[in-house]
């Protein structure tokens, strides 16, 4: 995974409305594991199975909402209706957010799986940044969410085996798992038979940890994926996010017409 640098703050304006809480999903204790490298036999050949899964997936479009659950300095939770289009030959992936209310685009994300960029409504220039986390900032309370960002691209592109890097990447077949090692940060996939079940990210440089889960059945895209992050510190939650697919239109190949603001 691209290490994390600087961040971006950009705004939303939606409306914070009465709602049940996101659901807590936990964090997976590995205990005592023994792993295989990467570049061993068994590694190898693990990784390949994740390979021709991920080349079995297509481009697509789609409709969802996204949930954000603050945590500080009040518990709040806000929601927006978006859309999203995917190009596999590409990797190009643009989401949009609009106002569940007014039906606005409040903001474009655009990611070649390289660089982001980000477009507001209330920003005339476009903001490009490489790979990074993202943070979404409420104008009436000023709390900020922190999304990382490439945990979803990766996640609803399903082009997480170009990650595995000989050089810092682990297996252990039996159970599953892939360890991804890199200076300050640690990323850990638990698979399923069809795909990532869920990702784990622990950032000491950011002082936060992550995981997002595919809840339910792993389908591509995931009809259900919610993300939480925590303090490293003391565990306390920060936010949680919660994406749910209503409709997927799949396709060999997007019109590029589609990318752009």
């Amino acid at each position: 995974m691209y290490i994390f640098g600087s961040l971006f703050c950009f705004t939303l304006f939606f409306q914070s409305c009465v709602t049940t809480d996101i659901e807590e999903i936990t964090f997976r204790q590995k205990g005592k594991i023994k792993f295989w490298s990467a570049k061993s036999k068994e590694g190898s050949k693990y990784l390949d199975v994740l390979r021709k899964l991920e080349e079995s997936n297509t481009s697509y479009t789609g409709e969802f909402d996204i949930r954000i659950q603050n945590f500080f300095p009040k518990k709040d939770v806000f929601s927006l209706a978006g859309r999203i289009f995917y190009d596999k030959p590409s990797g190009k992936m643009q989401i949009e957010l609009t106002d569940k209310l007014f039906g606005i685009s409040v903001s474009k994300v655009f990611s070649d799986g390289q660089t982001i960029r980000i477009k507001t409504v209330s920003v005339d220039k476009i903001h490009e940044q490489t790979m990074d986390d993202i943070i979404l900032s409420d104008p009436n309370t000023g709390k900020q969410t922190v999304v990382p960002f490439p945990v979803i691209y990766y996640l609803l592109s399903n082009r997480n085996a170009e990650l595995f890097k000989p050089q810092w990447t682990l297996v252990q077949p039996n159970d599953g798992i892939v360890l991804v090692r890199k200076p300050g940060e640690e990323w850990t996939y638990y698979t399923a038979e069809n795909g990532i079940r869920s990702v784990e990210w622990d950032s000491s440089g950011k002082n936060v940890r992550a995981v997002t889960s595919v809840q339910g059945e792993v389908d591509f895209p995931p009809k259900t994926t919610i993300t939480r992050i925590v303090s490293r510190t003391d565990g306390t939650d920060q936010n949680r996010i919660e994406i749910k697919m209503k409709k997927v239109s799949r396709t060999d190949k997007l019109n590029q017409l589609v990318f752009g603001f």
